[in-house]
């Protein structure tokens, strides 16, 4: 019976993907002994097919699509991948954008990123270009707006002011 190879570390991993990717791969890092990237937009495709084909990378399995609202500098979505067989996990993101985020879907590319990319556009308004059904997922339908936006007004807190204390975020004073 013949093995599979292990996993390839962080460093390496990245090494190849800039091999492949040159320039377009804006930002590589090691954290927690998984490699991540980030990738120019127009190369994102490319990028998870790569990840999901090569058998260097073998990442057969997606844990997650995600996203996070960075403010003035718009939002970039997330993707965890995982290489059942080399046992190495990759983390791609991606900018989508600030005043009308978008990327193309990869639920063609792994079916479970459906529900993960409904979900990111129901909360965060990133749209998933050729997504089967973009429908809400969680919200009811009446719901207006994007709860996971920083710009979100929370209805709490207009009905009735934090009463907590004011902090800089720097710990106990």
């Amino acid at each position: 019976m013949e093995s599979s190879p292990g996993p390839l570390p962080a460093a390496e991993l990245t090494e190849r993907l800039r091999a492949r990717f040159g320039q377009d791969l804006l930002e590589s890092s090691d954290a927690l002994d998984q490699a991540v990237v980030r990738i120019a937009p127009d190369r994102y495709l490319d990028l998870i097919r790569t990840l999901r084909d090569d058998g260097d990378f073998a990442c057969d399995f997606l844990d997650f699509v995600s996203a996070v609202d960075r403010g003035d500098d718009g939002f970039d979505v997330v993707v965890q991948l995982w290489s059942t067989t080399r046992r190495h996990q990759v983390r791609v993101m991606v900018a989508a954008g600030k005043d009308e985020p978008r990327l193309p879907s990869i639920a063609d590319l792994y079916p479970g990123a459906n529900w993960h990319e409904r979900e990111t556009w129901e909360l965060f308004g990133i749209d998933f270009e050729g997504h089967p059904q973009l429908v809400k997922l969680l919200l009811p339908e009446q719901f207006e707006g994007f709860p996971l936006r920083k710009d979100f007004a929370l209805t709490t807190r207009l009905a009735k002011p934090w009463p907590g204390e004011e902090t800089t975020g720097e710990g106990p004073e």
